[in-house]
């Protein structure tokens, strides 16, 4: 039976770490900010766009189809560095080291 209890310990703990991974990727934000730095946007984790900071310089110095493109980039660069982390934490939560041919139960040992 001590196979069977470690097993399930072993789910209990993987289940606790799914809630975290999904509660840790549910709260990611990425930041993209120009070369000039006058221009920064935040994504939130489903890359959508949740702050717009634009220096009153940059009105200035763009015109309005360029600061149009800058933040539709600046867009596409922070909703691409969370996709990364989103992979990096989602190959770590898959990278869980169990076996699952060991997950087979011996019939003269399962529970009854």
């Amino acid at each position: 039976m001590q196979g069977y209890e470690a097993m399930v310990d072993e789910l209990d703990r993987q289940r606790a770490e799914l809630a975290r991974t999904r509660e840790t990727l549910s709260e990611l934000t990425s930041r993209a900010i120009s070369r000039d730095r006058l221009v920064a946007v935040t994504v939130n984790a489903r890359g959508l766009a949740v702050d717009i900071s634009i220096d009153p310089t940059a009105l200035r110095r763009y015109r309005a189809d360029q600061l149009s493109e800058l933040l539709t980039t600046l867009i596409a660069e922070a909703d691409h560095a969370l996709s990364s982390r989103r992979g990096e934490l989602l190959a770590g939560a898959a990278a869980s080291g169990v076996d699952y041919a060991d997950a087979r139960l011996d019939p003269e040992r399962a529970p009854r």
